[in-house]
This record gives C-alpha cells, sequence and structure tokens, in this order.
C-alpha cells in the first residue's frame, strides 16, 4: 500500500513538473504591445502602423532577445491604459512612471528623456518660474496623461486643470482662450504645433514643470514579464551604442516630413 502510493506520488510529481515546463514554454507565445496613437515623435499611428521612437527601440529590444511581438491599435491613450489594466496587453510603449499606473505595470529602465513643459499663447504668456505660479490659472491636460510624481501630486492637490480628449483640443481651448496654459511632454507638442502651423501662435516657456523620463510598462500579471531583465539589457546596450537618441531623431525628422495622425 505504501509503496503504491508512493508510486503515484513520484508519477503525480512528473507529471506537474512536465506541465510547469510546457505552460512554461506557452504562457507568453507572443509579446501583444500598444501605445497612445496621438504622441509623436515618441509613437503615433498613421492608421496602419504604430511609428516613432518608442515603437523602433521597442522592436530592436524584442527582436535582440529572440520574442515574437504584435502592436495592437486600441483607440485613445485612455483605452491602451485600461487595456494594460485588466491584461489584454502585455507591454505598453513608453509612459511615466506614477503609482497608479504601478498597480498594474512593471517598469523597465528609463527608455526616452520627455520634459514636460507649460505651453501658452505668444504674445500673452504670464510670469513662470515655477510651478507654484500655474496657481490660480486654467490649465489644461489631455486625458490619461500624467507626469509622474512630485508633480503630479502638486497638480491634483492645487492647480485648476480641465481634461480634455486629446492634446490637439487641449491646444484648441488654449486658443480660444478657455485655458491659460497647457501641460504635456515637450517633444511631443513641439511637433504638434509645429506640423499644423500652430507654434506661430502658441509656444512653451521654461523651465521644464519636470524632466521626469519615459518607459517601458510591462503588465504585471501578463507572462510575457519574465522578459524584463533581457528588456532592461537591450535599453543599456542600446543607450551605451547611441541608438535612443539617433532613433529620437530620426521620428522628429519622420513626423516632420509625413504628419499623419489616424482619427477615429
Amino acid at each position: 500500500m505504501h509503496r503504491w502510493f508512493s508510486d503515484l506520488f513520484v508519477l503525480f510529481t512528473i507529471s506537474l513538473a512536465t506541465s510547469a515546463t510546457v505552460l512554461a514554454q506557452e504562457a507568453c507565445p507572443k509579446v501583444v504591445i500598444s501605445a497612445d496613437p496621438a504622441y509623436p515623435p515618441l509613437h503615433w499611428y498613421d492608421g496602419q502602423h504604430f511609428q516613432g521612437a518608442s515603437i523602433t527601440l521597442t522592436t530592436k529590444a524584442l527582436n535582440a532577445i529572440g520574442v515574437p511581438f504584435e502592436f495592437r491599435y486600441l483607440g485613445p491613450w485612455k483605452r491602451v491604459l485600461i487595456a494594460a489594466e485588466n491584461g489584454s496587453i502585455d507591454l505598453v510603449t513608453s509612459l511615466k512612471d506614477t503609482p497608479e499606473r504601478r498597480e498594474f505595470l512593471t517598469f523597465s529602465l528609463p527608455l526616452l528623456s520627455n520634459p514636460v513643459a507649460v505651453f501658452v499663447r505668444k504674445g500673452e504668456s504670464f510670469s513662470f518660474a515655477k510651478k507654484e505660479d500655474l496657481i490660480g490659472r486654467r490649465g489644461g491636460v489631455a486625458r490619461g496623461n500624467r507626469f509622474g510624481q512630485p508633480f503630479d501630486s502638486f497638480m491634483d492637490e492645487h492647480l485648476q486643470v480641465e481634461v480634455t480628449h486629446n492634446m490637439e483640443t487641449s491646444f484648441r481651448m488654449l486658443i480660444a482662450n478657455r485655458f491659460d496654459y497647457v501641460l504635456t511632454g515637450y517633444y511631443p507638442a513641439t511637433n504638434a504645433l509645429m506640423t499644423s502651423k500652430l507654434d506661430l501662435r502658441i509656444q512653451a516657456v521654461k523651465p521644464f514643470v519636470t524632466e521626469t523620463a519615459n518607459l517601458v510598462g510591462f503588465v504585471s500579471k501578463s507572462p510575457c514579464l519574465k522578459y524584463l531583465n533581457a528588456f532592461n539589457e537591450q535599453i543599456d546596450k542600446m543607450r551605451k551604442n547611441g541608438d535612443i537618441d539617433r532613433e529620437l531623431k530620426k521620428a522628429t525628422e519622420e513626423w516632420r516630413r509625413h504628419p499623419m495622425l489616424h482619427k477615429d
């Protein structure tokens, strides 16, 4: 009886180990990736494909690791975050690290520099030297945008900020004098203003309100999270060999030549 039970236990253990090995091998057949569709030159969707610096760098890193992947367009940025939260995608490229996002994302090493700036109407700028100068003024920010701590807490507690559908809407409301300023990433906003000719009417003021980096977010409950360390190694290599700076420059030039965003 004891021998029979012992043999059964051994067989069960071997079966369980074999099943675990198979599951581990099949757990992440491919990495499903999405991004903000309207944040050039870091990332944008042209109606057929995602483009931009973070898209190219993520592609290079995953190719180097040897992991199959798929970019999936999901619509507005807010939907991308919801998909990450419910686990229907595996990776988001790229975004700020915030406490709220850490509840469902595990972040990579810094990928791209993306300072956050205050944008105002040309000829109507107010005295701005520190974030406290925004208190009491009407601000705009695109839905889903967060800028990292400690600025997010300051914004939530002290600033009068209205959330809009996207960056373009924020700028239109700024021109219409419904906002005194808009908060957004410096590089995407500068490129968007140039291609829409709105740079003649809107400008960024210095200093930047924050200079936190953009990172890649792996969905914490995704089995693809196991590739995070290898992904970080590739980020480090690309930074050292100059790929990150080169791809940001190339993406900026590409966007200015072909400024095309898909409209839902």
